[in-house]
Order: structure tokens, then sequence, then C-alpha cells
């Protein structure tokens, strides 16, 4: 992938509603949610992509009711994406997740010979989401395939029986033969992921600190911002309260100056002024580029 900065992108948990039978994902650990797991750990691994630590994901899908319905579509995978100021938003299915043992022996004299195969099969399918238009960019597959050989040898019925305690194992080696080819596949059409802009978060932060020319805000990289990041500072100067209900519908504000964002932590971030004076604790930033 390019030289430039990586790309940030989140991954959601991987639907599984086309699977024929849902209790195979237990011997996987972590069930579907195992699948994005094994995946964000094969895109950080690649080194080209910024990937938003799960903690931070469901953070926001909480605050914000998102994705409460179960299966999140395009639309609404852009929506967390822009809050999480990501540049693309993966959505999975697992389109497969099955098992098959196959038997076979015979025997002499009481003596019997046996042998079961057993084949683990997955298939997955991503679609990359462009968190600026909501549009899925690409789509990635991959097939995954384990399979393992058991004999066993009973005498006049008794004992012999191999064990099938191997279930997870070959799950976790088919999934993980899929994964690969879903990170191939996007590192293949990686031009489209470099060409995507820079993402701007919208979750805005408060001002926590004022020394002199050093802000610093209450926001950082967990919400999506970043060394570089430019901020509209704002002060509020008038709250609107619905009549009915007594909620703030409105916060009327007015611009106090901008910030350039020089350090970011994952909770805060310190920066420079670049314009204005007599910034105060509380005043409001807002991400403009």
């Amino acid at each position: 992938m390019s030289t430039h900065a990586k790309i940030r992108i989140a991954v959601l948990d991987f639907d599984y509603g086309s699977v024929s039978n849902p209790s195979w994902l237990s011997f996987l650990p972590g069930g579907a949610r195992g699948v994005s797991d094994i995946l964000v750990n094969r895109l950080v691994q690649s080194g080209s992509y910024t990937v938003i630590e799960r903690s931070q994901l469901e953070a926001i899908l909480q605050e914000q009711d998102l994705g409460a319905s179960g299966r999140v579509d395009a639309s609404t995978a852009a929506e967390i994406g822009r809050i999480l100021g990501v540049q693309a938003v993966i959505i999975g299915s697992i389109t497969q997740f099955d098992l098959e043992r196959k038997s076979s022996g015979g025997g002499a004299l009481g003596i019997g010979v046996s042998n079961e195969e057993t084949e683990a099969y997955v298939k997955l399918s991503a679609r990359v989401v462009n968190t600026t238009s909501a549009e899925i960019m690409m789509v990635a597959e991959g097939n995954g395939q384990a399979d393992q050989s058991d004999g066993s040898v009973s005498v006049f019925g008794i004992g012999g029986g191999s064990s099938t305690d191997n279930e997870g194992k070959l799950f976790t080696q088919a999934t993980e033969q899929a994964i690969d080819q879903v990170v191939g596949a996007l590192g293949e059409n990686s031009a489209k992921m470099t060409s995507l802009p820079n993402a701007i978060p919208s979750i805005t932060a408060l001002v926590a600190d004022v020394t002199g020319n050093t802000i610093v805000l209450n926001k950082g990289t967990s919400a999506g911002y970043q060394q570089g990041m430019r901020v509209a500072i704002e002060r509020v100067t008038k709250e609107v309260k619905d009549p009915a209900t007594g909620q703030v519908i409105r916060r009327l504000t007015q611009p106090v100056g901008v910030v350039e964002l020089t350090e970011v932590d994952s909770q805060s971030s310190v920066g420079k002024v670049v314009s204005g004076t007599q910034f105060k604790v509380g005043d409001v930033a807002k991400p403009t580029q």
C-alpha cells in the first residue's frame, strides 16, 4: 500500500443470518465476533491500516444507539464511521460455517478399524463502505477449509473411539484461511482505499485547559482526532430549550478561533492557536479539516 498515512478504518461484527447452522459458531472462540477480531488482527499486522479498537467502537454504538437492530447497512456503517473519524468501515457476512463428518471402516475376527474425517468450511464476504458517500466501494470474499482424519481400532466393539474435540481448531484454521484471502483482496484494491479523503470526525470536544497559546481538548484518537487536524473553537452564547419538555434543542455559538492539534493520545489532544484570542475552558471544539 502507499507510503502515505495509514488508512483509518473500523471493522464491525460480521452477521451470520445466512448460516445454515449458527450453533457451529460456538466452536470458534468469540463466535461471530471472533471472525471480526481475527480480521482486525490481520489488518493491523499488515501495517497498512489504523484500526479503531473494539472498545471505542462499542462505546459509539451504545452512545448513539446505532446497530441496535442487529444487521448494519451501508448507511448506518457510514454514520458510525463519520462519528469515529474513519475513512472506511468494513461490514461483512459469514455466508458458510459448516462442519462435515465422514466415517468409514472395516475389520475381521472381532477387530474393527474405523476412520473419521472431519472438515470445516468457512466462507466470508466483506464490504468496504466509504464513510463520506456511504457507498460500498469494494467487496472482498474469502473461502477457507480445514480437515482432520482420525483412525481408531476397536476389539469386539469395545474402545477405540477417536476424539472429536478439535472442531474449534478446524473452524479457526478455516476462518483464518478465509480472512487471509479477504485481506489479500483488500490489498489488491488498495488504490481505492488510498484515494479516500481524510475523515473529519463529527464528535465535538471541549476545551479542558488554556495555557498561553496551548489548548488542551478532552477528546483524542478514540474520537477520531489526529495530529495535524484543525478544530474551530466556538463559545455557546445561548441554549434554546423545548418549551414542552425543557430539553435543550439547539445551542447558539459564536466563533472564537482555530487550533491545530500537535499531540494526540487516546483521551485528549494538545494544540497550538492558529487564530483567535480569549479561549476559555468549556469552549466547544469542532473538527474542520
